[in-house]
């Protein structure tokens, strides 16, 4: 009898081991994955996203844009100008001719020459504006058209501006050079002097 009782303690103790043991080991199981869920899903690594750098000119600042990189366009070939186009071609006015003077014998006002320092005055003012017409009269931007712009005008005593002549390449005065400089030179006004002159303004073309 005494034996029976003791196998049933040893057979109980041995299953109280065996189920202490079997929880020991799911507690420590458990503890990871409960930290992980804590600790919600793992973060995705972020992609660097793709583009283009604009590259900056000299002396300015880096301007950065994510646009898309794409294949740049091909730029247009400049027109291909012939010997005739380049040819110096004349329109205008005769400025040859002497101009005539209508003498007023009752009038005795002294008036002076101009000198080139009051004609640059009153013609420097305009430059830009002739030099607008000539970059309108090229075929386009990117062809080079070597020579040079001669402008000629007389100037009357009266300070006004008769007659105007141009001198360039065809291919410029075929894009209107000579009406565009005309408008804008014959509206000049200079003070009034003792006779006419012509005056010549040559531009060098680049």
């Amino acid at each position: 009898m005494k034996g029976f009782l003791l196998g049933l303690v040893v057979a109980g103790l041995a299953f109280g081991g065996y189920l202490y043991v079997k929880s020991t080991q799911g507690s420590r199981s458990t503890g990871p994955v409960a930290s992980a869920r804590d600790a919600g899903p793992p973060a995705k690594k972020k992609r660097k996203r793709r583009g283009a750098t604009r590259v900056a000119r000299a002396g300015s600042p880096v301007d950065r844009a994510d646009i898309a990189a794409v294949e740049p366009e091909p730029e247009p070939e400049p027109v291909k100008l012939s010997a005739a186009d380049l040819r110096t071609v004349g329109q205008g006015d005769d400025l040859s001719r002497p101009d005539v003077i209508k003498m007023d014998l009752g009038d005795n006002t002294e008036t002076r020459e101009l000198t080139q320092d009051d004609i640059d005055a009153r013609f420097r003012g305009q430059e830009g504006a002739i030099l607008e017409c000539i970059m309108s009269a090229r075929p386009d931007q990117e062809t080079y058209v070597p020579g040079r712009v001669t402008v000629k005008f007389r100037i009357q005593r009266a300070g006004t501006v008769r007659g105007v002549r141009v001198e360039a390449p065809a291919i410029l005065q075929k894009g209107g050079l000579y009406g565009c400089i005309k408008k804008i030179v014959g509206g000049l006004r200079f003070p009034a002097s003792g006779g006419s002159q012509v005056v010549t303004y040559p531009f060098t073309l680049s």
